[in-house]
């Protein structure tokens, strides 16, 4: 199969599901489906949606260098191995250019995800960052790459979206992540990675599955009576309704923001160790 498509592909075509391009990767994400228009969003949170995020941002910061990264070019708070977050990113001048959802999955490992229209700035800032320097700068020893041919990333939100996930866990007994938490668990014998996406009054949960169980993972969640498709535009919307900073980066391009309001939505921390900190000051 053309990578181009994702692993889900022939799956979305299946539900007449149309496509949106991301120009950064080439791959195709999934604008939405025919079924959508049976009810509206709300409604469909009265239970659950499941959206393969593929296509969107979604990128593996990883290497020796990645922390100091990630420490530089992100303003939330500092994340420990198992966290997930929003975190502002932000210019030289302390506009804001981002706010991606970054989960720390290992010592040396981040993943970000964006799938609103601001991911792929935020992604190429970063890179820019990552090569401050040259061939010998501070931050060249990691790499920020596309990640969406490693694991395939399914957001499962809405009022029954954790009776859902939690279904998989009764053979093994392990907990649903708490809110701003990553696991390693098994869906059903599938290894997988899950965090509880911390948004407002909404259940969400992010699962980072095997491209080979990717499948069989995604017929599965759809076999419960609860469960509807959504594309991209939907989780877009969901966010929006969501997240407190949304509105603020509803329009394009970077945004100057002040910085109690940024560090009361959560996503800047307090201190100046960030690319960006000095601009908020002045």
């Amino acid at each position: 199969m053309d990578a181009r498509m994702g692993t889900l592909y022939e799956e979305h075509l299946l539900l007449g599901a149309s496509f949106l391009p991301n120009e950064s990767t080439g791959l195709l994400a999934v604008r939405s489906y025919p079924c959508e228009g049976e009810k509206d969003l709300g409604e469909a949170l009265l239970g659950a949606v499941v959206a393969d995020l593929t296509g969107t941002t979604y990128a593996l910061l990883s290497g020796d260098a990645a922390p100091d990264l990630a420490r530089s070019a992100l303003a939330g708070r500092p994340l420990s191995v198992g966290d997930a977050s929003f975190e502002a990113v932000l210019r030289g001048d302390g506009s804001v250019l981002g706010a991606p959802l970054v989960l720390r999955t290992g010592d040396h490992e981040h993943v970000l995800l964006d799938p609103t229209p601001r991911g792929e700035a935020t992604t190429a800032w970063l890179e820019l960052v990552r090569g401050a320097g040259g061939d010998e700068g501070p931050l060249r020893d990691c790499s920020l790459e596309d990640a969406c041919g490693m694991l395939v990333p399914l957001l499962c939100a809405g009022d029954g979206a954790g009776r859902v996930v939690s279904d998989y866990l009764v053979r093994t007994g392990a907990r649903l992540p708490r809110t701003g938490e990553v696991a390693s668990v098994l869906l059903d014998a599938i290894p997988a990675l899950v965090a509880r996406v911390p948004v407002i009054d909404a259940e969400a949960y992010l699962l980072l599955v095997p491209a080979p169980s990717a499948r069989a993972i995604w017929r599965s969640l759809l076999s419960f009576a609860e469960v509807s498709p959504v594309g991209v535009e939907a989780v877009r919307e969901l966010f929006a309704s969501r997240l407190p900073w949304a509105a603020a980066l509803s329009a394009p391009g970077p945004v100057a923001l002040g910085r109690a309001k940024l560090e009361g939505w959560g996503i800047v921390r307090a201190g100046d160790d960030f690319v960006g900190a000095r601009g908020l000051a002045s």
